[in-house]
């Protein structure tokens, strides 16, 4: 009877069918599907669902337009204009972003009087009976949009764990009701303001609805959901459910290196009033993890007196690692042994023993190699295992030898390690195999693993291991002879460790900062960064390795009693590679000035064959005639030749009558030599100390500083210090 009646209408007739989901049922779907159909006018339809009655077929032919979410919701400027109509001025950008563009809601604000948004709670009186009147009619579609709202649940797989077999119904229905959005991918939007209605609501039930709620959301925890439980902690403030979700949750956060996670956890505990050995300890790993080392010590002790068992021991390790990473061995040492004797599973027992053997390395424990002997013993089969196993060897072959051979393991192992692996063990790895690299002068591969190290850290929120990176990297690129970068990232480190408990740190930004101004030609300015000599707290090896630079660094300079003495002290305090190289270099340079030429032979071949070669690029740089020596020597100049490679020292190669490989050119289109000039131009150096440390004439000097200006475009010496670009 319709189309009979309606048959004579043509193209210019308009038929607009607004919110066309409210329609559900069969029988319009059946109507309008006979109207397209039957009639040759245009149709115009606003909807949240497109019906399947509109084809595309419509839009293509120009027959029919849809208007759907995306053309209603407002845009910042028409918003603006509804609420410019009521004077809405204050706060009026964060109701915007909130209202999302809802029309609705941004008409039904303008129309409430209210004139300040800036309070926290948007919601108005009318705006709150809106939402939950005009909206949320349906009870079950309410409750189960609160908990997506609680959860921040952000796909329907995941919204099936918590709303079980009625998952599909309700989506089905919130969809319809125009509550929420399904993305072709599956994923969940709500609309920001209806969530925080949602929040609101689920803050404002009573206590048994509450209960109820969280039973359900208790699902997430046996699907190992830990980011919706997190959600779901955050907005409960259940002591209960917080303390039994951090207890179901800690391990994995801890494998993954979920550290911001972790973080959060413990917050939402704190602010949920939850207190307790478990709560203590997780706290602690956040605060291990995030460098906060003596809150880190003093909270796990706290939580290892409250808890038993497994879980006091893993607090004993917390306390023990950063006992270890503030070199406090005897401390270590203690909850080493608290660890050992409660650990109850296969995990506690390894990281007991592993504990152990850290505690032993910085007093060189003489029963060091039984220690990493019975760890190994005792690891089970594991990647993260394989790489504890490959930084033992590494830690052991600086101190007894055999440095080549755990190169390779450690390169191996580094191979197996994957995104998933435990990240303290991975980046312990890293910083032990790069500090290897940089001994033996591999020094551009240690950059590459250091910026590994710094990503990994960085990624995992892993705060300590960073400050390694940075030492590690000053040290590479002081024997690259890229003074400016290395400057620059011993200032930044500077600035980060300031006030930081340990020794490790303090000890070694001075050796550095001294091996950068040698390498610069300023001897007595390092000889006086190392002046008020070495902590007391310091680790043997750190000690032996402080007193070894001292006993170098004089011997260059001339003091050659102080530099015997300190030599041998450095031998007596350390059986360290590093120590050993160091103090018999000060010795060779001692019997040069000697002429004790069988005496420098001997000793430089004892250097040689330690493979510990980055002292030795010092020496060349601070004493020059010791690399004459060695070039006088047949079968040594070939590896002299590589050495110097390595650290691109070609002023130096070509002093000693060696050829060493141009490098390749910067990017700036300096050329090497214009590099070298640049980066002690940036250092401060005059024009005279650069010729006399290139071994080139004033005037060649001259000429390359104004080809460095020209190419750089730059008019002063401060310019170009401040151009001075990081390039690594």
């Amino acid at each position: 009877a319709i189309l009979r009646t309606f048959e004579a209408l043509s193209r210019d007739v308009l038929l607009v069918v607004d919110e066309w989901e409210a329609a559900g049922t069969e029988e319009a779907e059946e109507l309008l599907s006979m109207l397209v159909e039957g009639l040759d006018i245009r149709f115009l339809i606003t909807t949240r669902t497109r019906p399947d009655w509109f084809t595309p077929r419509l839009e293509v032919y120009g027959e029919g337009l849809e208007i759907g979410v995306d053309e209603l919701t407002m845009t910042d400027e028409e918003a603006a204009l509804v609420l410019n109509a009521v004077g809405a001025v204050a706060g009026r950008a964060r109701l915007m972003r909130t209202a999302d563009g809802w029309p609705a809601v941004l008409g039904l604000a303008a129309m409430s009087g209210d004139v300040d948004f800036t309070s926290s709670r948007l919601l108005s009186h009318t705006l709150y009976e809106f939402l939950a009147n005009e909206l949320l009619a349906s009870a079950e579609t309410q409750t189960a949009l609160m908990l997506l709202a609680v959860a921040s649940v952000p796909d329907i797989d995941v919204a099936r764990t918590v709303l079980g077999a009625d998952a599909d119904h309700v989506i089905e229905d919130a969809v319809a009701r125009g509550l929420l959005a399904v993305t072709e991918r599956k994923s969940l939007s709500l609309h920001p303001l209806l969530r925080e209605l949602l929040l609101q609501r689920f803050g404002e039930a009573d206590s048994e609805t509450r209960a109820a709620l969280l039973s359900r959301c208790r699902r997430f925890l046996d699907a190992h959901r830990w980011d919706e439980a997190l959600c779901v902690a955050e907005a409960a403030r259940d002591s209960a459910f917080v303390i039994e979700a951090i207890g179901a949750a800690l391990d994995d956060l801890l494998a993954a290196g979920r550290t911001s996670s972790l973080q959060r956890w413990v917050a939402a505990a704190r602010a949920a009033g939850a207190e307790g050995g478990l709560i203590d300890y997780a706290e602690s790993e956040a605060m291990l993890r995030a460098a906060e080392l003596d809150q880190a010590i003093a909270l796990a002790t706290q939580a290892a007196s409250s808890l038993d068992g497994d879980l006091a021991a893993r607090a004993h390790l917390v306390a023990g690692r950063a006992a270890d990473l503030t070199d406090r061995s005897p401390v270590a040492e203690e909850h080493a042994e608290s660890a050992t004797s409660l650990a109850h599973t296969q995990a506690t027992r390894e990281g007991a023993l592993w504990l152990r053997f850290l505690a032993g390395v910085g007093p060189e424990t003489p029963e060091l190699r039984d220690r990493f002997d019975l760890f190994k013993r005792n690891a089970r089969s594991g990647i993260q295992q394989s790489l504890m196993v490959a930084a033992g060897d590494l830690t052991l072959a600086q101190l007894d030898g055999g440095l080549e051979r755990a190169i390779d393991d450690g390169r191996c192992a580094l191979s197996l390690a994957t995104e998933g692996v435990d990240p303290i063990a991975h980046t312990a790895l890293l910083s032990t195999y790069s500090y290897a690299l940089i001994t033996t002068c591999r020094y551009e591969e240690s950059l590459k693993h250091i910026e590994a190290l710094t990503r990994i850290a960085e990624t995992c929120d892993l705060e300590f291991p960073v400050g390694y990176a940075q030492i590690f990297r000053a040290k590479a690129l002081i024997g690259l002879r890229r003074f400016g970068p290395a400057g620059r990232t011993l200032s930044r480190l500077e600035r980060r460790m300031q006030d930081q408990p340990g020794s490790y740190f303090r000890t070694n930004l001075a050796v550095q900062r001294a091996r950068l101004h040698v390498s610069v030609g300023d001897l007595k300015r390092a000889l006086d960064v190392l002046s008020p000599g070495p902590l007391e707290e310091l680790s043997k090896t750190g000690r032996g390795e402080f007193l070894g630079w001292q006993a170098l660094l004089n011997a260059a300079s001339g003091e050659s009693d102080r530099a015997q003495t300190q030599a041998a002290e450095a031998r007596l305090t350390s059986r360290a590679l590093e120590v050993t190289a160091l103090s018999v270099l000060a010795e060779a340079i001692v019997a040069l000035g000697d002429k004790d030429t069988a005496t420098v032979a001997a000793r430089m071949q004892t250097v040689i064959d330690s493979r510990i070669w980055d002292p030795v690029v010092i020496v060349l740089r601070a004493a020059p005639a010791i690399g004459v020596f060695i070039a006088g020597e047949t079968a040594w100049r070939g590896w002299l030749q590589r050495l110097l490679t390595a650290s691109s020292d070609t002023s130096l190669a070509s002093r000693f009558g060696l050829r060493v490989p141009r490098a390749a050119k910067r990017a700036t289109e300096l050329t090497p030599r214009e590099g070298e000039v640049h980066d002690l131009l940036a250092q401060g150096l005059t024009n005279e100390e650069i010729a006399n440390l290139l071994y080139i004439s004033l005037s060649t000097a001259k000429v390359h500083v104004k080809h460095i200006y020209d190419k750089l475009g730059v008019r002063s010496r401060l310019e170009a210090a401040r151009a001075l670009r990081d390039d690594v």
